[in-house]
């Protein structure tokens, strides 16, 4: 009778929905953003804001940062509709900066098009962007944001493009010899920055032996709630399809801020010793994730930030662990960044002394993990921009993949010196 009489008269937040998940953690990525200048009432995701100089404003940046979030999150979630997702387009997008850097002509067009960039200059925005955001290295509280590029040694780029990203960037620079090394650095140092919360975000397979630069930016979250969850029992959840019993946690607080729409609620829930703070938005009908999660986020963003009053509320909620890895080179291109991706076409040419055309983008790996409990939260991400030097231009391409005959002939006398056939290559 209590349960029931505390049920009625506490707002009372079953996180009915596996995939509201997706939008929990994705708008981390906008409250990542959450600075002095969301409260000083920047606007939220306004594209019409427009600068008449070159230099973007850090405002101007975050919009389209926040507006990037939006397309990119759209295109993951078609991909993954009805599994759990975390994805980090924050991350994604200082990697594509990087990359943008050094783009030109059309290439730097079309990546600017997609990143809501006119050949504008980001280096001031950037760093005063990240003097801004909470950024902590503590063993309970921290935000990390790091950037490396790793550079084929005696390849010709540009002593200027290396020395803008480190100065612009804080890029290290770092130089490699042999793929199996240029894996394994990549590898360690995402270990290192992420606390090891993502050990291996590139394989040998996604490195081409013709590979001459690779990319890399991550982004590393981790805080304690500024109350702690309780273990309760599990709750009955609702996929969209089945119920499916899971693993709760609760919190009666009154430092939890609720906001209402049309058919949905908002918590905002704070972590300890920053302003960073989770975002949960629990529509009424799971199909809106799908079909207005755009509205959804803006909306609940603003709201969040008109709310001032705070009132004791109950909280129940499952207790989750995300992860997701996966190529983002054809959600780039349905956003219009194509040319990059073309070999003989992409115009590299302010990050190399080379032809445009000769290096091109082949893979752009992206993998993010969220862990959410009790105690609070952990979350990690990683992209991996792959460049290659683009194969020679060839007038045919002949390929030897059925059985054949070969001879040894002397080209002079005509004279043939060995002869014989091949049905299958490995056999002797």
């Amino acid at each position: 009778m209590l349960w029931g009489a505390c049920m009625r008269s506490t707002v009372l937040f079953l996180i009915v929905l596996v995939a509201m998940i997706i939008l929990a953690t994705i708008v981390i990525s906008f409250t990542m953003l959450s600075i002095e200048l969301y409260n000083a009432n920047v606007g939220v995701l306004n594209p019409s804001n427009e600068s008449s100089f070159n230099e973007v404003s850090v405002p101007e940046l975050v919009e389209r940062i926040n507006n990037f979030t939006l397309k990119v999150y759209g295109r993951v979630l078609e991909r993954n509709w009805n599994k759990n997702t975390v994805v980090s387009p924050f991350n994604i997008y200082i990697a594509l900066t990087l990359l943008y850097e050094g783009a030109n002509g059309s290439t730097r067009r079309e990546l600017g098009s997609v990143m809501g960039l006119a050949d504008n200059s980001l280096c001031k925005a950037y760093q005063e962007l990240l003097g801004s955001l909470p950024l902590n290295n503590n063993d309970n509280t921290a935000l990390i944001v790091a950037n490396a590029i790793w550079l084929k040694q005696g390849y010709p780029f540009r002593e200027e493009y290396i020395e803008l990203v480190r100065k612009c960037y804080d890029a290290e620079v770092k130089y490699f010899e042999s793929i199996g090394q240029l894996v394994s650095d990549i590898n360690e140092w995402v270990s290192t920055k992420t606390r090891g919360l993502i050990r291996e975000l590139i394989s040998r397979d996604d490195v081409d032996e013709n590979v001459v630069a690779v990319i890399v930016s991550v982004i590393y979250f981790k805080a304690n709630w500024v109350e702690e969850f309780k273990p309760t029992s599990p709750i009955r959840f609702w996929t969209g399809e089945t119920y499916v019993e899971v693993p709760a946690m609760e919190l009666i607080s009154d430092k939890l801020r609720v906001v209402h729409g049309d058919g949905y609620t908002v918590v905002e829930v704070p972590y300890n010793n920053t302003s960073i703070s989770m975002i949960v938005i629990v529509p009424e009908n799971h199909n809106d994730i799908r079909y207005k999660y755009q509205k959804l986020v803006i909306e609940a963003l603003n709201k969040l930030k008109e709310e001032s009053s705070r009132r004791k509320i109950w909280l129940i909620m499952p207790k989750f662990n995300i992860t997701l890895r996966t190529d983002l080179v054809e959600v780039l291109k349905e956003l219009g960044v194509r040319e990059v991706f073309t070999p003989g076409r992409a115009d590299l040419t302010r990050m190399a002394n080379v032809g445009v055309g000769s290096i091109w983008v082949s893979k752009v790996v992206h993998q993010a993990v969220i862990k959410v409990n009790e105690k609070g939260t952990e979350a990690a991400a990683a992209t991996a921009i792959i460049i290659v030097e683009s194969l020679p231009v060839v007038d045919e391409e002949v390929v030897v993949d059925k059985p054949f005959i070969y001879m040894i002939w002397d080209r002079n006398t005509n004279t043939i010196l060995f002869i014989g056939h091949v049905v299958n290559p490995i056999e002797a």
